[in-house]
């Protein structure tokens, strides 16, 4: 599929921004420093990557390499899946079909042939699920350390994997069929082995710039106080969109707005989850009270509930933020397909076509992507011909996917936001303020972005403004919304409109449509 597509960046830049960040663990550990929130994560892809160069598989490239690396953990989530499946139904069909179940989720499928970094953290959390969910019906001090550890590791690729898991297993522990002091002593186990693995990372890592102490590495506070926190009605429609793109990609990703528009068939997608459910749960209760079918429960269950808590504060629309708590889906339809008599041809036919249904429409939702990176690439050339970068500042609304490739071929710069710079990509991120300064009101942002914008003329530059320049007031809101700041939108637009006129100036099917800006 990624030979096939030929864009390792759908709907998500974010592989791109990594597969640099990484470009020192792959090419001179001398330069390579460490990063809290996926504190194992570079360490590991630079060296997959460097096996890579070795075996001459896009030697150079790492945001292509990224992908292939994806795609191996991806197997392993499949092999996860598979295993947990037949242990836990005893039935071969009923474990390929949950495989191929799972594989075929929407944003599974996704993250598993694009440069995303979840994945490799993900395998390792599903897998730690796994065996919780197999042996915390009867746990032991071993079991619990095993789980203890491999979920540790996995957490340390991307930090935030911590939270949705840890709950659902000290809850399982907590209800665990034994005596309350037993109970007591196995919690304090799971507790000590992920502290101890954590330690002895911390330990290995001093020698690299970047180290922190355990407690950081604990605790990074990724993404709190920044625009991505916060709750708002806007974050409902959000997590509409996560929770049934997850499935079924349908569209209405990117933010609140969007995610109105395809509101109808995101809401098909979530009432077959929730169909598979109920269909589950009504098949599995007169089981309900045996040990096993309990521990899976709370520990799928657990941290369905502990992570969209999580997400509907932060980006509940991120296929990232989605993947490893909407494992759930694939164990109900698991568990349903154990329940229900596989000796009959015509029952496994059905179940096997409703099995492979998700990958066959996923599949097709992806096509239209194909041939992307080729096409980014044709367009940063016409860009930069009919916009010479030295003479040019851009201004974007910050999410624009042409901006990634300008950052990586161009000069890795980030936007002004008040520090004007002289680099190959000079742009100006309306989005900024709303990011990294939460604390600001809107005149001031808007202040900020209009004294940018006129320094840029004082200075000579050339300014451009993509399509954000035709939005609507209303459809700023909208956008704004996804980063807990739509009640900027009506000073900022003012701002752009009241000082600015603009003129059709370069259209491009890749780079989308530039406006030359000019001074009222």
């Amino acid at each position: 599929m990624i030979a096939w597509l030929q864009n390792v960046h759908i709907i998500t830049a974010n592989g791109m921004y990594k597969s640099i960040q990484a470009e020192p663990w792959i090419a001179d550990l001398t330069r390579a420093r460490l990063d809290p929130s996926n504190y194992l994560y570079f360490p590991l892809y630079g060296a997959l990557c460097r096996l890579l160069d070795w075996l001459g598989i896009d030697r150079g490239v790492p945001w292509r390499q990224f992908a292939w690396l994806n795609a191996f953990f991806a197997s392993l989530t499949t092999t996860i899946v598979y295993a947990f499946v037949h242990r836990l139904t005893g039935s071969i069909r009923a474990a390929a079909l949950a495989a191929c179940f799972h594989f075929g989720c929407g944003f599974v499928l996704l993250l598993s042939v694009i440069s995303e970094d979840i994945m490799p953290g993900y395998a390792l959390v599903l897998g730690a699920m796994a065996l919780a969910g197999l042996w915390f019906d009867r746990p032991t001090h071993l079991r619990v350390a095993l789980v203890g550890v491999l979920f540790t590791f996995g957490w340390l690729i991307e930090w935030r994997l911590l939270f949705p898991l840890l709950p659902a297993l000290v809850v399982a522990l907590a209800l665990a069929p034994e005596r309350l002091a037993r109970r007591a002593a196995l919690i304090s186990t799971l507790i000590v082995s992920i502290v101890v693995v954590a330690g002895i990372v911390q330990l290995w890592s001093e020698r690299y710039p970047g180290a922190v102490g355990l407690h950081d590495i604990l605790w990074t506070g990724k993404g709190v106080a920044t625009g991505w926190a916060g709750l708002s009605w806007d974050k409902a429609w959000m997590m509409l969109s996560g929770v049934g793109n997850y499935f079924l990609i349908v569209g209405g990703w990117v933010d609140p707005l969007s995610a109105r528009h395809a509101a109808l068939p995101l809401l098909v997608s979530v009432a077959l989850q929730a169909a598979i459910f109920l269909a589950a749960v009504i098949a599995l209760w007169p089981r309900r009270h045996e040990p096993r079918i309990r521990a899976v429960a709370i520990v799928f269950l657990g941290t369905l509930g502990a992570g969209q808590v999580l997400n509907f504060y932060s980006q509940p629309q991120d296929p990232q933020m989605q993947i490893n708590v909407m494992p759930w889906l694939t164990v109900a339809w698991a568990l349903l397909l154990g329940a229900l008599s596989l000796r009959s041809r015509g029952i496994v036919i059905a179940l096997a076509v409703l099995s492979v249904l998700p990958l066959a429409w996923n599949v097709g939702a992806l096509a239209r992507f194909r041939g992307g990176d080729e096409a980014a690439l044709k367009a940063m050339a016409a860009l930069e011909q009919r916009f010479p970068p030295a003479s040019t500042v851009f201004v974007y609304w910050g999410f624009e996917p042409i901006t990634m490739w300008q950052y990586a071929l161009w000069s890795r710069t980030w936007d002004w936001d008040g520090k004007p710079s002289d680099a190959k990509f000079k742009w100006i991120a309306v989005d900024a303020g709303a990011i990294r300064h939460p604390d600001w009101t809107a005149e001031h942002n808007a202040e900020v972005l209009k004294r940018d914008i006129d320094l840029a003329f004082d200075r000579g530059h050339r300014v451009v403004i993509s399509d954000v320049w035709t939005w609507s007031e209303a459809e700023l809101t909208g956008q704004l919304g996804a980063l807990s700041a739509a009640n900027r939108a009506s000073a900022i637009w003012r701002m752009l409109h009241d000082n600015y006129r603009a003129e059709p100036a370069f259209r491009d099917p890749v780079a989308g449509n530039y406006y030359e800006l000019r001074r009222r």
